[in-house]
């Protein structure tokens, strides 16, 4: 009787611990199943957020190169995909996707030897604004293309050497001009229309680098007609000629009250562009002084005083084949000219020289413009509560962070900024698996219950 208890017992707890194994077996491929679907769910995010083309950094780190397939190249050149809203917005994205948002203003340089017939010489798309009195209200679509408000504008280049070359200076200053005031300007002579956003027929202490002309030469010929040195209508020069005093003040670069008195004509019914000087004769002159300049415009805020004027560049070189050295000579010495605090002793004009030495714009240290320079090998990062029912808080945070959490489809839902021992809110989550970015540069997952 004893045997039988015994061998039913032993039966039992054999039985017992097929169970349990089979349990543990159970639970061990579950918990399998489970890291291997968070492995994926890190893999996909990470294809979402990954980067479509190859960005190169030259050594020097000036400038970069952005390897596009052929057809894709000869797409952007042919179709003028730069226009292209959609087009143009995705290839910013991706570039972000190599670079912090640290850059003003970005620079895309076709690499060609001779610019595409089809194409203008340059081109600024205003990204966002938010200066007062240029004639401009505020905005700011920064987040379209991959940036939080740091990008005010783009511009294409469809030269190798334009940078240096111009139209550089030119695309640069209709950042923020011209907006406000009425001009009116022509390209064959006969034809005249409304100028803006160039200067036209007005005229400036100098030249302007949106056109006009010099209003120490005007002579009034009486009855309509007036006398100048040749100018440009919209331009004078590529980067042979500095910014003038209107074109400094819009800039932000000094007060309003620097700026000479100067005309500007409308209602233009002749033009006589084949000798020197020009004529033309015009219904309407308007001169502005600095007191009815700022009627028109109201006060430019920020003023000269406070206004930013040290900015920072990113050069980037279209191209479908990987730049020789030759060509990479060429962009990187563009690039460190024309971002020099110094005059570069030609003829041309970098923005420091074109700004009179009161701004700077510069290209350099891209090494450290990069996204995942933050060594972080050294730094223990972790969530708790993980999983959390309220708020995430981050340990290992030595000062104050960008951070994103996105879903595990990769669609940002919480952005901001976070210092030390804060906590993060994340009650508006529903369950579920989510990560968060922090500065670009680390990911860590966790659950919202």
């Amino acid at each position: 009787m004893v045997k039988k208890k015994i061998l039913k017992l032993y039966k039992l707890n054999h039985a017992n611990s097929i169970i349990d194994k089979q349990k543990l077996l159970y639970f061990n491929v579950e918990a399998m199943k489970k890291q291997l679907l968070a492995s994926l769910l890190v893999i996909a995010f990470f294809t979402l957020k990954a980067q479509q083309h190859s960005i190169e950094i030259h050594p020097n780190n000036r400038a970069a190169s952005l390897l596009m397939s052929s057809a894709e190249y000869n797409n952007w050149i042919t179709k003028d995909e730069y226009n292209n809203q959609s087009i143009r917005e995705a290839l910013f994205k991706d570039i972000y996707k190599k670079f912090d948002d640290k850059f003003d203003f970005i620079f895309l340089v076709l690499n060609e030897d001779v610019k595409p017939d089809n194409l203008n010489y340059g081109e600024l798309i205003k990204v966002s604004n938010d200066v007062a009195g240029i004639g401009l209200s505020n905005f700011d679509y920064s987040s379209n293309y991959g940036s939080s408000g740091k990008l005010k504008a783009v511009i294409h280049l469809t030269r190798r050497d334009f940078l240096i070359t111009g139209p550089s200076l030119h695309e640069l200053v209709h950042n923020w001009a011209n907006f406000g005031i009425n001009t009116e300007g022509t390209y064959d002579g006969t034809t005249f229309f409304s100028f803006q956003p160039h200067w036209g027929f007005t005229g400036g202490n100098s030249k302007g680098q949106l056109g006009g002309f010099s209003q120490s030469s005007l002579v009034d010929k009486g009855a309509g007609t007036y006398s100048v040195e040749p100018f440009g209508a919209n331009a004078n020069g590529g980067n042979g000629i500095p910014y003038n005093q209107l074109e400094l003040y819009l800039m932000g670069m000094i007060p309003i009250s620097d700026i000479d008195a100067f005309d500007v004509f409308t209602g233009i019914t002749n033009f006589n562009y084949s000798g020197n000087p020009f004529t033309f004769k015009a219904n309407k002159r308007t001169t502005y002084t600095p007191s009815s300049l700022e009627t028109v415009l109201s006060q430019r805020i920020p003023s000269s005083v406070t206004s930013q004027k040290d900015f920072r560049a990113l050069v980037v070189v279209l191209t479908d084949s990987p730049l020789t050295s030759d060509q990479w000579n060429v962009i990187d010495d563009c690039s460190e000219r024309f971002s020099r605090t110094s005059s570069d002793f030609t003829s041309l004009y970098n923005f420091w020289e074109a700004t009179n030495g009161l701004g700077t714009l510069l290209t350099n240290d891209l090494n450290k413009t990069t996204l995942g320079v933050t060594d972080y090998s050294q730094k223990a990062f972790s969530i708790s509560p993980n999983p959390t029912d309220d708020y995430i808080q981050l340990s290992g945070l030595d000062n104050s962070h960008e951070y994103i959490i996105y879903n595990f489809l990769g669609k940002e839902l919480i952005t901001g900024k976070i210092n030390k021992n804060e906590k993060i809110i994340v009650t508006s989550l529903e369950s579920g698996i989510y990560f968060i970015q922090i500065d670009a540069d680390r990911i860590i997952k966790f659950v919202k219950k």
